[in-house]
């Protein structure tokens, strides 16, 4: 069994030690981080429930963005590094997203935008977990149908 998540509360403007994980875990391969706001549960509109909640093409209320590196192959080469973002902003969240003046950064790759799954994007090798992080936030804060406090959680697992 491997090690308990680690969990970082964090301010978005000031992300460092979410930013350093992200890059420890981009050079060993192992691992992923979560994010997400910190919500009050008071503050988080109810679903649906019942069969129709089950069917509906909705993600969640506070939105989770997600950060996973490329896997090193038996061939030495190395898959890009993804990032998802489950939310509530409805379907073709990209143009939501450039709407609002928040592009897809060039070189991010659209590998999903599906309302209830998410946004899924490849991201070209190098890419700097600073604007990584910077950007998820931003884009959840954009498709989330509450505002979002200045105060978010990473969970950072290792395999």
């Amino acid at each position: 069994m491997g090690a308990p998540p680690e969990l970082i509360e964090f301010d978005p403007d000031v992300p460092s030690h979410v930013v350093e994980r992200i890059r420890q875990l981009a050079q060993s391969h192992d691992g992923w981080v979560n994010m997400q706001p910190i919500v009050d549960e008071q503050d988080v509109p109810q679903t649906s429930v019942g069969l129709l909640g089950w069917v509906s093409a909705k993600g969640p209320a506070v939105p989770e963005a997600t950060w996973v590196p490329g896997e090193q192959k038996r061939s030495g080469a190395v898959t890009p590094d993804s990032i998802g973002l489950q939310h509530r902003g409805g379907p073709k969240a990209r143009l939501t997203l450039a709407d609002a003046g928040l592009p897809i950064p060039p070189g991010w790759r659209i590998l999903s935008d599906h309302p209830k799954r998410g946004l899924v994007l490849e991201l070209p090798d190098g890419t700097d977990p600073d604007a990584i992080v910077d950007w998820l936030v931003r884009a959840a804060k954009t498709l989330s149908p509450i505002d979002l406090p200045d105060r978010w959680v990473a969970t950072v697992h290792r395999r």
